[in-house]
């Protein structure tokens, strides 16, 4: 077990002061085998009375209650969300992502950034990996969940359900999403580490997202880039009805996705940059999480997904396993009079082997709890050089009894994608 992580008063003091060094032990190399152990830490899977297999719902999981979050515990009371129940499994990243870890590591420092200050980057030096092995401070867990590996690049071809309790799936889309994870800080595919066309314009992400259905929504398409400095997102939308597109800034904090439940920044769990929010990091615990869903893709699917028969319509049906995690609570920096953000806090819990994000809980601007968002991941088919592909996401409004679900029918990574593939002539030539 790795040393206990506090926060005190002296500690944030000392870290508003200056930058800190991401350190591995002298002579330390991080390895396949040791990963999840020396990045993170175990999970405590000896609950009494816990077999893996077992199927847990609002009566049976309360003796397991350590193990599921407020958001989580919700689901299950309230909108008869079931627990099938699996053993946990370690989890490393691509052969090419621990070398880099590796490499660059030694090289990373980051310092706390001002409550008000979002534009400023806190971290330096870094390249490309793992930035942070055994983060101690919460903006070090925060800049490991924006470099978790997530491969190079990826395409998710996938279906958007909105729902509600009451009346069920009222709306489907259809969408294919290509995107450059890693312009910047590439650890898998050549050019490493970077492209060098995205490295001169200061783009570390692209994607290029279309839709296919229905009718009057196909060929709709968003390019977007966002940038190594924590700025906002930009890029061109291709409207059919117009022929032509128009230059738009995406993921603003606080904005929804294409009207759904899920924000922008809800993407993976967080899609913003760690200066836009202020963390804290509450504790160190074990939670169950959907790591290896066991999710099957492909249109015919769906209903095995998410039970889209029975209210509330969007429980999904996926394995959830003991996962250590690192509790991050987040406040938003961008959160004016004028242009007051939606959520009052976020907790999200990280995931300590891969810094993706399997549960994330929203509250209100009073304190209420309001959204889940929850992502699931399937076990990587090619675990030395490819990561684990996103099995679901699911964002459940609280208040209003609905919810926006996302079934991908295709999720797949390192596809050899180039930055010339992200520009607004590719746009207009896939919204045609």
């Amino acid at each position: 077990m790795k040393r206990t992580i506090t926060i005190s008063i002296l500690a944030a003091a000392l870290l508003a002061t200056g930058p800190a060094a991401a350190k591995l032990k002298d002579g330390e190399v991080l390895a396949r085998g040791t990963w999840g152990a020396q990045v993170g830490f175990a999970p405590d899977a000896d609950l009494p009375g816990f077999t893996p297999g077992a199927v847990l719902d609002k009566d049976t999981a309360r003796a397991f209650a350590a193990w599921i979050p407020e958001g989580l515990w919700n689901l299950v009371e309230t909108w008869g969300l079931t627990l099938r129940t699996a053993a946990y499994r370690p989890i490393h990243p691509s052969d090419g992502y621990i070398e880099a870890t590796n490499k660059y590591a030694q090289g990373v420092t980051v310092a706390e950034t001002g409550a008000k200050d979002y534009r400023t980057k806190a971290v330096t030096g870094y390249v490309a990996g793992l930035p942070f092995p055994d983060p101690q401070t919460a903006m070090e867990v925060a800049y490991n969940q924006q470099y978790a590996y997530v491969g190079d690049d990826g395409r998710l071809w996938f279906q958007a359900m909105w729902m509600t309790a009451k009346n069920g799936v009222w709306r489907t889309e259809e969408w294919i999403w290509n995107s450059l994870n890693r312009a910047l800080h590439r650890t898998d595919l050549a050019p490493l580490p970077a492209f060098p066309d995205s490295a001169a314009d200061g783009i570390q992400y692209a994607s290029i997202a279309t839709a296919r259905t229905p009718a009057d929504k196909r060929g709709t398409a968003a390019l977007y880039y966002r940038f190594e400095k924590p700025t906002d997102q930009q890029g061109w939308a291709w409207v059919p009805s117009m022929r032509r597109d128009l230059k738009l800034l995406f993921g603003v904090p606080g904005v929804s996705w294409n009207n759904s439940d899920m924000l922008w920044e809800d993407i993976r769990g967080y899609s913003g940059h760690p200066e836009w929010y202020t963390w804290t990091l509450v504790r160190k615990a074990t939670i169950l999480a959907p790591m290896h869903a066991g999710v099957t893709f492909g249109k015919k699917a769906v209903k095995s997904t998410f039970d889209t028969c029975k209210a509330p319509h969007w429980n999904p049906g996926v394995a959830w396993e003991p996962r250590p995690v690192y509790v991050l609570e987040g406040t938003p920096k961008m959160d004016t009079g004028l242009s007051p953000h939606p959520y009052g806090k976020v907790v999200m819990y990280v995931d300590a082997e891969t810094y993706l994000v399997p549960l994330k809980v929203a509250y209100d601007r009073k304190g209420k709890l309001w959204k889940v968002i929850l992502h699931a991941w399937n076990q990587s088919p090619s675990p030395d050089r490819l990561p684990p592909p996103l099995g679901l996401a699911l964002a459940v409004d609280l208040k209003r009894g609905s919810a926006t679900a996302f079934a991908p029918f295709e999720s797949s990574s390192n596809l050899g994608m180039r930055s010339t593939d992200f520009t607004e002539g590719r746009l207009r030539a896939l919204g045609q």
